[in-house]
């Protein structure tokens, strides 16, 4: 006689069926993360820095900004996608809200990476000017005004902030300093220059971030009045990473000294318009851009040797030599070190730990 017992051991025909379909429903539906992958670099020696209105020098080798290729808010992200990128050493796989901020569309991901490259290009003038010793005039303006805060129709962009609270800031980084310390529903009084119109005075209160931190709703940037025209441009490239390199660029152009020496030197890192270097995301995956590029010397910020453990490994090129990755902390240090000869030691981030 025949059981109608399934078989010890196998799983009953519907029971597998059902496993099979909750397996694939969970390897194909969307899920709430991103991946990063290496971008290939850029070399900005060519036409990327144009500078008028000066003398400028040749260069030699390439000096590329590096990136992180990252799917945008509203990509299809399947179980299989985070599967692959779990596996592959070359990908990273992060939770959406760790790249992008809850709500962000892909259009408003990609306008703010524009306006954070914009304000990177400028810093990175500025810096590299600085360094070289001229004189620069600059005043802080609104490039853009949070929808849902107060500052919303009361600023404007384009509105030249003159003082908040009767201080007057000399750059962005000071007046960030100055809302540390502030709370959200405070009001604080804001000064502006506004084209057509004049000197305007507003009271804003301020608005609270998911942290509780303050904020009055505006994005500033430093504009400047640079002695001579410095245009950089990159296509299909966002945010403030190249600052650092951008630097390195104007000061390689404007400069007698080759100090490239036609090399193929990388890197990244904001850059402030004093020429402080800062940390960027997804640090990694630059490297491993950089190293498959065949880069002699990448920059990193300094902050972000703490976020490479395996720094060693990740310089290994297959067959070539090991990459130098070399922390550095202002435009003036990431100079200095491309003057260094050849057979010198070179800063590593063990220097810092």
């Amino acid at each position: 006689m025949r059981s109608l017992l399934p078989t010890r051991g196998q799983i009953p025909t519907p029971t597998r069926l059902l496993l099979i379909l909750l397996i694939l429903v969970a390897l194909f539906i969307p899920s709430p993360f991103v991946i990063l992958a290496p971008g290939t670099p850029q070399n900005v020696l060519g036409s990327a820095i144009k500078i008028s209105g000066t003398k400028t020098y040749p260069t030699s080798g390439k000096l590329s900004v590096t990136s992180v290729m990252v799917t945008d808010p509203d990509s299809y992200i399947t179980g299989f996608d985070i599967f692959y990128g779990w596996i592959d050493n070359k990908r990273a796989v992060l939770p959406r809200q760790e790249v992008y901020p809850d709500g962000e569309t892909a259009a408003e991901a990609v306008a703010q990476g524009t306006v954070e490259m914009n304000g990177s290009q400028i810093n990175a003038t500025a810096a590299a000017l600085s360094y070289l010793g001229y004189k620069s005039t600059s005043k802080l303006a609104v490039v853009d005004v949070n929808k849902d805060s107060k500052a919303k129709n009361v600023i404007l962009v384009n509105d030249q902030v003159l003082t908040i609270n009767d201080r007057i800031f000399a750059n962005t980084t000071e007046l960030l300093q100055f809302l540390d310390g502030k709370k959200s529903g405070e009001i604080v009084s804001v000064k502006v220059n506004r084209q057509g119109v004049g000197e305007l005075t507003k009271k804003i209160a301020l608005s609270s971030r998911e942290d509780g931190s303050a904020f009055i709703g505006i994005n500033i940037q430093e504009q400047f009045v640079f002695p001579f025209d410095v245009k950089i441009k990159l296509e299909e490239t966002g945010g403030p990473s190249g600052g650092l390199i951008f630097a390195i660029g104007v000061v390689e152009k404007l400069t007698a000294e080759d100090l490239i020496r036609s090399r193929n030197i990388a890197g990244t890192g904001t850059i402030t318009t004093s020429g402080n270097v800062g940390p960027i995301g997804g640090i990694a995956e630059k490297i491993i851009g950089a190293r498959e590029y065949g880069v002699d010397i990448f920059f990193t910020p300094v902050e972000n040797c703490q976020d490479i453990s395996n720094i060693e490994e990740l310089g290994k090129g297959k067959g070539a030599k090991a990459m130098k990755i070399v922390p550095v902390a202002t435009l003036a240090e990431a100079i200095s070190v491309l003057k260094l000869p050849e057979n010198s030691k070179f800063p590593t981030c063990k220097s810092y730990a």
